[in-house]
Order: C-alpha cells, then structure tokens, then sequence
C-alpha cells in the first residue's frame, strides 16, 4: 500500500525540534486559551501521576493540523503528559514512547485511521522508523466523570496470554465504579493486549470501597484461605498445596483446572501467596534441600544448575503475583507485576514507596528493585474487605 507521504528518514519531526518551547499562549488551543494559562493546564495534565512524578513530567500537546508536538513544559524524567482529550480522558505515558505516539499523531493529522494506520505504523516498525513501545510499558489516565473508572493505570502486554501472566480476565468495571474494583486483563493476545488496573481509594479515585474487613485468620479451611489473595474468578480454578514441614515435599490439596497455584497462610511469614504455578518449582526446591539439612552453598550451587537445564524456568516478564497479609503494619493485599532487568525509565513506572499511603488504604503502585532480576511493579489493592482500611 501507498501512503500520500515518506515514511524515511526526515519525514517524521525531529526529536529537539519537537521539544522546543513555542512563545506563551499561542500553544494553547483557542477554547482553552480564554479559560487557562499554561500554568493550570499543566497543573491538570499531570494529575493521573503520583506526585513523586508530576513535577518533573514533560507536558505538551499534539497540533490539530499537522500532529507535530508541541511542548508545553519541558521536562526530565520518564513520562509525559498531555491535556484532556475529546473524549474527556486526560492521559501520561512513558518518554520512551514518544516517538510511537509522534507518529501515529503524524499520520492521523494526514488522515489515516484503523487499517491504514495500523498498516502505517507497522510499515514503521519493520523499517525501524520506530520501535514498539517496551513491553511493559505502563501508562496512566484520569477521567472526571463518575460513570467511567475515574483513575486507571495500565500495563501494555501486546501478544501476551492471561494464562501464562496468570493475569484475571474477567471485568471489574462495576466493582471500579464502586471504589472496589481489582486488576484484570484485556484484549489477550492481541497487540492491544493490557492489564487495567483501577487505582481506587485517591482523591481522583471513584469514591467508595469496602468498609467491611474480612479477617484472614477466620478463614480456616485452607483451601478457601488459600485462594483470598485472588480475583474471585480465578478462585475456583486454582491450585492449592502445601509443604511438608518435615520433607520439604509438595503436598497438593486441590488440584485445579487454571495456571495459577496458592498455598494457605505461612505462620513463619503470615503471608498467603499465590503464583503461576511455574513459579512454584524455583520456590519449593530450596525448602526440599533445607528439609534434609543441605546448605546454603549446596542449595545456590543446585539453583544454579536447575536454572541452567530448565527445571527453573525464568521469570516470565509481567507475570502476576498475588499476596495477603493479615495485620495492619503492612501492605494487606498486594499483586505485584514481575518486571524482570527493567528499569523505571523504560517502562515509564514510578519508584517512589507508597507503603505509608498503601497502609492508609488510598496507595498507588510504585516499583521497586529496578534494573534487577527481581524488579517488580508494587499494586497495594485498595477498597476491598481484605484490603487495609
């Protein structure tokens, strides 16, 4: 297919021409200029983020005519955000999608939409005009309106299946309404493919949320404990196990029909967790060799080896992982993305510790260990009757 423009080299706006700061209000677009300075609309376009980023976010806006970008504020770390949009939705992505985004602002400007942009954008990457972008890459977008999910953040996972994420695929919109709602997956595998995650308990967030509180202690039946950390769609599909103290050896209670294995309330840690159930082999050898008094040495030197033949598989990138806890001075009910060798700055996520917020109940997700092999994305569940309060 042919194009009505060059998608080499030169065509596209060059990156410091983009960012140059035009004078005053002229970049502002004539209905917003009556109303608002630059100043407030800053002020506005960065309040999908948590505060640790909103100072330093570049702000800018696409030009109707052409889709060049146009910088409102310059700024220095990894997101940026633009004003509300025609659909109400004010939205901030990672800087290291900026030159997707560009483009496909660019080619929307000379009127291409669905296939044909698609097919647009695709030509690109396989040209290396530009790259997809980063698996993992979270992005964030605040809406005014009640009726919709007021705060949501999300990850893009293109191509990716929710069982091997041991990602959750059914709905939580009305639960989100309700300042209750719970991560799950949408649009698996396809392109699109992105885990939502509704960011209840804020001063953005749908007001609501549970004001009851489950005690995880009064759950006795292990299988029923177990599986609290869950979704309630995944619940009955899961795994449940448990060690042997003495061996060491998995010992299973439920088998289950989905991806995903829990294990009931560890005294030692006073957690329940609950992985994909590869995840389970990594974890249960270590606890064997240690059953039958093998040391640390040995225990490191055999994880060696079983990561080396495939026994112990690696981290699957943006897997789920779901903890609950059951007193008040930590995080009550905590999923976390695995993210594994990324860093903040690829994957736009912030790093700043919500752990006091998230133990008020109103905490937004945060990364930590970054550029690690454990790098991980921190998701404090808020509003729900197992969450803090």
């Amino acid at each position: 297919m042919k194009y009505p423009f060059s998608l080499g080299r030169g065509a596209i706006c060059p990156r410091l021409l983009c960012t140059v700061v035009f004078a005053a209000l002229a970049l502002v677009p004539p209905q917003s200029a009556q109303s608002q300075s630059v100043d407030e609309i800053v002020r506005q376009a960065v309040r999908p983020l948590p505060e640790d980023l909103r100072a330093d976010a570049t702000v800018f806006r696409y030009d109707d005519a052409t889709g060049e970008r146009v910088v409102l504020r310059q700024g220095g770390n990894q997101v940026e955000c633009s004003g509300q949009d025609d659909r109400g939705f004010t939205r901030c992505h990672p800087t290291s999608s900026a030159s997707w985004r560009d483009l496909r602002a660019q080619l929307t400007a000379q009127g291409l939409e669905g296939d044909a942009l698609r097919e647009a954008m695709e030509d690109a990457v396989a040209s290396r005009t530009v790259q997809r972008p980063p698996f993992g890459s979270i992005s964030y977008r605040l809406s005014e309106e009640s009726d919709r999910i007021q705060l949501l953040w999300m990850i893009s996972v293109p191509g990716a299946m929710a069982a091997d994420l041991a990602m959750p695929l059914g709905g939580r919109r009305d639960e989100s309404l309700a300042g209750k709602g719970t991560p799950w997956m949408m649009n698996e595998g396809t392109s699109g493919a992105h885990l939502m995650i509704p960011i209840n308990g804020t001063e953005f967030s749908n007001p609501g949320g549970t004001t009851n509180r489950l005690d995880l202690r009064s759950v006795t039946d292990p299988v029923e404990q177990a599986t609290l950390p869950l979704p309630e769609d995944l619940r009955a599909g899961a795994t449940v196990s448990v060690l042997d103290a003495a061996t060491g050896e998995r010992r299973v209670l439920r088998p289950g029909t989905n991806s995903i294995e829990c294990r009931p309330l560890n005294p030692e840690t006073g957690y329940v967790r609950c992985y994909h159930e590869a995840v389970w082999v990594g974890r249960d050898l270590p606890a064997r060799m240690r059953a039958v008094g093998r040391s640390e040495e040995d225990i490191a030197a055999a994880m060696v080896e079983a990561r080396a033949s495939g026994v112990v598989k690696p981290t699957t990138p943006a897997s789920l992982a779901y903890r609950l806890y059951g007193e008040d001075d930590r995080v009550r009910l905590l999923w976390m993305v695995r993210v594994p060798g990324r860093t903040s700055m690829e994957l736009g996520m912030p790093t700043g510790s919500q752990r006091d917020n998230a133990l008020a109940g109103r905490g937004t997700p945060w990364m930590m260990n970054e550029g690690t092999s454990g790098a991980h994305l921190m998701i404090p569940i808020n509003g729900t009757a197992l969450s803090n309060h």
